[in-house]
């Protein structure tokens, strides 16, 4: 009899036990999928003055042979780069990009054939300055030492990173702001952020200006409209948006 009692009082601990474990184990599953939550996007937008801008100038030369060629295109660039240096340009932020000599052909109509016509010498260089409201007169002094053409302008941000950063910081407190309007809406209080990410950035730190013909810029010709002078020669430039996106959860 007392072997009886004893296993029946085991069983009901035994089921007790369970019961209290199945309790606990439901309230658990029954907090976690009650939590509420909101997620938000946010966007953050910094604009910054440029503090370079790259001229990217050409050197033209058209001789009879070669050798003549090469001798005068070497002769006008370093007139050129005497010039730009004159300006405060330091050697480093002189550089070429692309050097090439080719023979020349014309063809003959009466000869039904082609003939060599001189060889041709292009010296292509990048000019980098932090002079950015006074590019004109850059521009300027190339010409008049002997550039033949400016083919592009571009304006960019030397450390972008800093910018970043801001545009980061603004996109949390956007991402922050809309969540507390969701919840106030919803009638609640809004808790704490669960998660955090950052999205994909894109940004490009620099804006280009087309520019047709340099010696029309310099002697007061009319450039091209994406790049119209102003007093001085000097030449507009815009300010460049850095941006930067979040993806932000909050408990409510």
């Amino acid at each position: 009899m007392k072997k009886l009692v004893s296993m029946i009082t085991a069983m009901t601990i035994a089921v007790s036990v369970a019961s209290v474990t199945a309790i606990t184990a439901y309230a658990a599953e029954t907090t976690q999928t009650t939590q509420k939550t909101i997620e938000v996007n946010g966007k953050g937008i910094i604009t910054a003055k440029p503090d370079v801008a790259s001229i990217y100038l050409t050197v033209e030369t058209k001789e009879k042979t070669a050798e003549q060629a090469q001798k005068k295109n070497a002769e006008t660039t370093e007139k050129v780069t005497k010039a730009i240096k004159a300006l405060g340009v330091r050697d480093e932020n002189i550089i070429t990009q692309y050097y090439s000599i080719d023979a020349e052909q014309v063809y003959n109509e009466q000869k039904n054939k082609w003939e060599e016509d001189g060889y041709r010498a292009y010296n292509r260089f990048l000019v980098k300055i932090n002079d950015v409201d006074n590019v004109g007169k850059y521009i300027d002094a190339a010409t008049k030492a002997g550039v033949t053409n400016v083919g592009s302008i571009s304006f960019s941000i030397s450390d972008p990173n800093q910018y970043y950063k801001q545009a980061l910081q603004a996109a949390v407190k956007n991402a922050s702001s809309s969540a507390e309007a969701l919840a106030e809406a919803l009638g609640s209080t809004l808790g704490s952020c669960i998660s955090v990410e950052e999205m994909s950035s894109y940004n490009s730190y620099e804006k280009e200006r087309a520019v047709n013909n340099a010696k029309s810029m310099a002697f007061g010709g009319e450039a091209d409209t994406a790049a119209q002078t102003e007093d001085g020669g000097n030449i507009r430039y815009e300010d460049i948006e850095i941006t930067a996106g979040v993806i932000m959860t909050y408990a409510y």
